[in-house]
Parts: structure tokens; C-alpha cells; sequence
């Protein structure tokens, strides 16, 4: 069984491209796991019970053969589209990566994974007596100056001037800037689904982020529940600007939001996007 640390690790930028920088006792820990190659238990919020695929035996799976797991109606929600590591070993073990597998098995990347929540509704629920899990609390602390929340939170005026936000990342296509008198708004209209470009999108985030940074202000970016639009430019700032790996980059943010869950298209393309960033 492997045990995680107890509170959130420091991201630090990356000192040369294709290593590490989390740490020598983290390293070794995600080291010997991906040696074992054996299953884990999930992140909380994942569901009890869940188990994610070892990373060994991820890489040594082809195309089709991950294609036939994924079609497992129970397994698909508990192996690979939960746990991103073993999907990003997967995809960077094969020349195609995401695309090769795309291409294999486009039946696969036509819907989007149902999100790992509570039972209380997926990312487009809007209401409910009791709010979602994703609602809960406040928009959690990413760096010292950019925040990730859902619609919700970005409703609510005294949590926002709770964290001193000062600019609001909107990133989806129905949500209300609620304040515009009050703080800063940048709109990002795109859907959560399979068909959108949304790395098209990384640099004018990444650009508006920074500039509300060398302001000296802070940003809250949000979707309807800050579980994979928001959580996706989240992580493509955080490759960007520490210039680290994509798996490095989802464990940071998955830890102060466990919630958070990319579509599968969307893991795509941040692994393209990975690739562009650490290559230069």
C-alpha cells in the first residue's frame, strides 16, 4: 500500500527539461510505485473502493488493449480515466500517443468520462437541495495568486474578497460574470466535451493569468464546477510556467482540488501541449 504525504508538496519549475522537481523523498516514493507496478487505492473523492492501474502494467498495454479495458463498462470509471498517470505512461510509451490511440479507437474519445464526484450530478448540474461536492467550501489556493473554483464560488462575493481576488478567468460558456463592476473578467466560452480546441485557448489564458500576477492581484479561474475546464488551463499554466511535467502538474492541483477530472480529450491535448513547452 502506498501512503501519500500528508500535506500538499511545493511545484517548483523545472531545472532542465525531462527531469523531475518534486523532490527527492516524493521521488522516490512515485519511483518504487511505478517499479511495483502494482494497484492502488484512489484519491479521496474517487468512490470507495476504486483502483487505479499500475503504471508498469499501463506500459505494457497496446492500443487495443487498452481500448477492450476501457470498454468494461465498470472498469472504465475505475482505472485509467480516473488516475491520470497510467494514461499519460500509456500515451507517452507509444509513438502515437493520444492520437494513435484516438485513431484506434475513436469510439473512445467521442463522449466525455463521467466526472469523479458525489452522486450529487455531473459537471453541467446546476441545482440541487443539498450543493454538489465541487461546491463546497472555496475556491482552493493553486499558487499564492491563482485560485480554482466552480461557478458557484464564483458567485459568492465575500469568498472571493475573502481570498483578495481581484480577476475572474471565466471559462465556460453559460456562466455569468457576476461582478463586472468589481473585479477584472476574462471569458473563455468553450464546452466541456470531446470536439473542443481548448488548447487553442492556453496562451491568452496563460497571458491573462500573468498579467494579473505582475499587477500584484489574484485570480480566481472557474468552469460550472471546477472539475476539467478550469482544472485543464490550471494545469497548462502550471507546465507553462514551472515547466513541469503534465503528471507532476495534475498531482499539485489534484491535491488541493481532488475533484478535478480533464476529459479525455482534453488530457490530450495537454500532453501535446506538455510536449511543445518542455521540447523549447
Amino acid at each position: 500500500m502506498v501512503t501519500r504525504e500528508a500535506g500538499p508538496r511545493v511545484l517548483k519549475p523545472r531545472r532542465r527539461p525531462g527531469a523531475g522537481t518534486l523532490g527527492s523523498g516524493q521521488r522516490g516514493r512515485r519511483d518504487s510505485r511505478e517499479r511495483a507496478g502494482t494497484k492502488t487505492r484512489s484519491d479521496r473523492g474517487r468512490g470507495a473502493g476504486a483502483v487505479a492501474m499500475g503504471l508498469e502494467a499501463a506500459r505494457e498495454l497496446d492500443c487495443a488493449a487498452l481500448g477492450a479495458l476501457l470498454r468494461e463498462p465498470r472498469e472504465a470509471e475505475r482505472t485509467l480515466l480516473l488516475d491520470c498517470r497510467p494514461f499519460l505512461a500509456f500515451c507517452r510509451r507509444h509513438a502515437g500517443g493520444f492520437d494513435g490511440f484516438q485513431a484506434c479507437c475513436p469510439d473512445l474519445c467521442s463522449e466525455s468520462p463521467a466526472p469523479a464526484m458525489s452522486s450529487a450530478g455531473v459537471e453541467n448540474s446546476r441545482s440541487d437541495a443539498r450543493a454538489p461536492s465541487y461546491d463546497q467550501g472555496g475556491p482552493v489556493e493553486i499558487l499564492p495568486y491563482l485560485f480554482l473554483g466552480s461557478c458557484s464560488h464564483s458567485s459568492d462575493l465575500q469568498g472571493l474578497q475573502a481570498c483578495g481576488i481581484t480577476a475572474v478567468l471565466n471559462v465556460s460558456a453559460s456562466c455569468p460574470n457576476h461582478f463586472e463592476g468589481l473585479f477584472r473578467y476574462k471569458s473563455i466560452p468553450v464546452e466541456d466535451n470531446q470536439m473542443v480546441e481548448i488548447s487553442a485557448w492556453f496562451q491568452e489564458a496563460i497571458s491573462f493569468i500573468d498579467s494579473v500576477k505582475n499587477s500584484g492581484g489574484r485570480v480566481l479561474v472557474h468552469c460550472q464546477a471546477g472539475i476539467s475546464r478550469s482544472a485543464t488551463i490550471c494545469l497548462a499554466y502550471l507546465i507553462q510556467s514551472r515547466r513541469v511535467r503534465l503528471d507532476e502538474a495534475f498531482d499539485f492541483v489534484k491535491q488541493r482540488r481532488g475533484v478535478i477530472s480533464p476529459n479525455f480529450s482534453f488530457m490530450g491535448q495537454l500532453l501535446q501541449f506538455e510536449t511543445q513547452v518542455l521540447c523549447h
